[in-house]
């Protein structure tokens, strides 16, 4: 519960004793939070602005280490008004303005279809997508800019424009060639050929709602098929919308259980010094009781090899809670140390999908999908979700490899597969 204490002064925050969320300034979305010895200036805003828009934190930095309160105001101030003047994202604030690369489209969609996408599938659905490309290549254009692409540059409606022109005979193949581009433009982000959050069709467009399968009397989990497997990038859309407007450090833990591979118990109580950053690895403890163990398996710690697109998303939680113990801490109260083991549960379940996802069905969601959608064997990804079939029988006496190397390049390819899929980190 937010306290009704405004700290007004440099003193007052000195003197705040108990670990809470206290207000700086009456409505302004700015707030301390101190957890231990420690207080940290938090910014909180919608964007777009209006009751619908997403919930964005800022962090302003450590009282006293970084910043005063004095400056803070002013700080936030000043990101509020230039995110309203230029309507903007807040996260936006302080970055360059002017185009992050001079190479065309053409370029780029060719140098991802060429370098990245070739290698994940299979020639007969390389050559289908190479050819829907070139499709959207006639109507674009091979002078356009990857960076006049850019949502903040009217990408969007251009591109929704291109994909009902070339594709309008077919709702599937629309879709389909949207998660094309939403691939391109991710892979154009992380090699900085444009600004950070400027991927124009990482979510639906309207007119793509019309094309939902519905699922009655099965879960999503349960028909994950060649077909049904389409369902994923609706199942996403929603947890990106977060339209329940669960608290941002939920959202975080949500995108967190999808991306990880593990129970919701270990993501509720996962501790920052289980991750070795040198090795970019997360070790989690046999005796973790999320991980579900059996007797006798005290030793058989559970590894999760980290990948860019988890990282990213740590990173975001490591800027609220890295001074904690656990990187998804409660606000709850001093009994209350962590998220709750039901919490993504419920955020599901508030999200609209009750009949159709719960957190332990989505297991089978990534088993079934990798099974159907990757060349990866089943004890991969037997493994990596923590399953221990591979301990049982005379097998389990010698068997005590990890398959690191391999669970590795599962975890990059399943990390890969759910951004493809429209998942926003």
């Amino acid at each position: 519960m937010t306290s009704t204490f405004f700290a007004d002064t440099n003193t007052k925050i000195r003197k705040l004793k108990m670990d809470k969320k206290y207000p700086v300034q009456n409505r302004s979305g700015l707030c301390v939070i101190k957890k231990g010895n420690s207080k940290r200036f938090v910014g909180n805003l919608r964007f777009p602005f209006n009751k619908n828009g997403k919930k964005i934190s800022i962090s302003l930095g450590v009282f006293e280490k970084d910043i005063l309160v004095k400056d803070a105001i002013s700080k936030w101030n000043e990101i509020k008004l230039w995110s309203k003047t230029n309507n903007k994202s807040p996260e936006l604030y302080g970055q360059e303005e002017e185009n992050y690369s001079d190479k065309t489209f053409k370029e780029i969609s060719y140098e991802w279809l060429n370098d990245v996408y070739k290698k994940k599938v299979k020639e007969k659905v390389f050559n289908d997508r190479k050819n829907k490309l070139n499709q959207m290549l006639n109507y674009i254009g091979e002078e356009k800019l990857i960076s006049e692409l850019e949502i903040e540059k009217g990408g969007r409606p251009y591109l929704s424009k291109m994909l009902k022109t070339v594709f309008h005979e077919s709702p599937v193949q629309l879709s389909r060639c949207r998660q094309i581009l939403s691939s391109i433009f991710n892979y154009a982000e992380e090699e900085t050929y444009i600004r950070p959050n400027q991927n124009p069709v990482l979510k639906k467009f309207q007119w793509e709602t019309g094309n939902k399968r519905i699922v009655s009397h099965k879960t999503f989990a349960d028909t994950i098929t060649e077909k049904s497997w389409g369902m994923l990038p609706e199942f996403i859309d929603t947890v990106n919308k977060n339209e329940c407007n669960a608290s941002y450090l939920t959202d975080l833990a949500t995108k967190a259980h999808l991306l990880m591979c593990i129970r919701t118990g270990v993501i509720s109580c996962l501790e920052w010094e289980w991750y070795d950053e040198e090795n970019d690895i997360w070790t989690i403890p046999a005796q973790t009781s999320g991980l579900k163990r059996k007797k006798g398996d005290e030793e058989n710690h559970h590894l999760i090899p980290s990948t860019p697109e988890i990282n990213k998303l740590m990173k975001k939680v490591k800027d609220i809670s890295g001074w904690q113990k656990y990187c998804f801490y409660s606000l709850g109260g001093k009994n209350v140390e962590h998220l709750g083991e039901e919490t993504i549960n419920d955020h599901f379940r508030n999200l609209g999908w009750k009949e159709r996802q719960s957190a332990h069905q989505w297991r089978s969601v990534i088993t079934t999908g990798a099974n159907e959608h990757s060349n990866f064997d089943y004890e991969i990804i037997d493994r990596q979700l923590g399953r221990m079939g591979h301990l049982n029988g005379t097998r389990g006496h010698y068997d005590r490899s990890t398959l690191l190397d391999k669970r590795r390049e599962f975890m990059q390819w399943w990390s890969k597969t759910l951004v493809e899929q429209g998942l926003f980190l």
